[in-house]
């Protein structure tokens, strides 16, 4: 049996896919504890003849009723489902030497609902770029405090403040003293200097950081994005797509990095509904060829130009999504490493 660590998992979208295939609701797994408690309300009457109790017997029960979704079952069967109904395309399936590049492969991606792909993967978190922008000065700063400070406890530093010391507290004629204090000055300007010149890490000019945090806000704001390079050797095909925060099975992006990296060691495989296969031929789709004619009529002109709007920044969105060919273009559905058994790690009874 393969074990899954799932990295990302869309939940709404895995019950929509699979209500639909198999035409009813996700299996539930029901659990139910009770706890009750017994209060006797009683009234004892004492005669002389016999004792009576009056009175009855009231319980109070609470019910605690917990729903629980066959979760990674639920996952592992809309593979299934997708797969034998003819929705998902597994590039893992393809024979070796095929590509993105492929025009049948491409051909077969735009009638294909899903695509499941393997491969080493990039996170590309731009809300976390921005953040390290707004703090890069002061990160920088300290680097360059920390570097400046080891170098002063230097032998080598330490070697030219201790001559510096000597020539400031020279005792003589005044022309002596002079000479001196001219030798340390100039010693300590050289000291200066070295400082300068020796930083850990280069300042970026404020207006790149303020001009970098502008952009993501326009055009990328709340992004965070996966590629999944699934053949070794074309490093510009990938799978790629948007990953919802709020669907990360590890929710904090800073532990999610600590633990992940944005450049995972491991293989991870996605899952996800294809949205976009870019022709190599280019766009021939034109939205606003009916306005390419004479004689435009008012209400004709005023759509062309408030619709033009949208279309004169096509070109600034497509380098930000850079969905180009020969790259796919998907909704992940799922994203995670699937494991199998090492027998050399299987432990055998005694």
């Amino acid at each position: 049996m393969n074990l899954f660590d799932y990295l990302y998992v869309d939940l709404d979208k895995v019950i929509s896919l699979y209500s639909q295939l198999t035409g009813g609701v996700v299996e539930l797994r029901e659990t139910q504890s009770e706890k009750g408690s017994t209060s006797d309300n009683k009234r004892n009457y004492d005669f002389k003849v016999f004792k009576h109790d009056a009175g009855g017997t009231t319980q109070d029960r609470e019910q605690d009723k917990t729903t629980i979704k066959p979760y990674h079952a639920l996952l592992q069967e809309l593979e299934s489902e997708l797969s034998s109904s003819g929705y998902l395309l597994d590039l893992a399936n393809f024979e070796e030497g095929k590509t993105l590049k492929d025009s049948n492969l491409r051909a077969t991606l735009k009638n294909a609902l899903c695509i499941k792909c393997s491969g080493r993967v990039v996170i590309e978190d731009y809300e976390r770029m921005k953040k390290i922008g707004q703090d890069f000065p002061d990160i920088v700063k300290l680097i360059n405090r920390s570097h400046a400070d080891t170098l002063k406890d230097s032998p080598e530093y330490q070697e030219i403040e201790r001559q510096i010391q000597e020539l400031e507290s020279t005792i003589g004629d005044r022309n002596s003293q002079a000479k001196a204090k001219k030798k340390a000055k100039e010693l300590r300007a050289g000291l200066d200097s070295l400082l300068a010149s020796s930083t850990a890490v280069d300042m970026v000019p404020q207006w790149i950081l303020d001009g970098m945090k502008t952009w993501i806000d326009a055009f990328l704001p709340n992004i965070t994005n996966i590629r999944v390079y699934p053949f070794k050797d074309e490093d510009d095909e990938h799978i790629f797509g948007h990953l919802d925060a709020s669907n990360f099975t590890v929710s904090d992006p800073t532990a999610f990095h600590f633990t992940y990296g944005s450049f995972p060691t491991e293989e991870f495989t996605m899952l996800g509904v294809i949205t976009s296969v870019p022709s190599d031929a280019g766009e021939t789709f034109l939205p606003l060829q009916e306005f390419e004619k004479e004689d435009l009529k008012d209400y004709e002109s005023v759509e062309r130009a408030f619709r033009g709007m949208f279309r004169g920044f096509d070109g600034i969105e497509a380098m930000v999504r850079t969905c180009r060919y020969p790259r796919v273009l998907v909704h992940p559905i799922l994203v995670y490493r699937q494991t199998s058994p090492n027998k050399a790690l299987q432990r055998t009874s005694r």
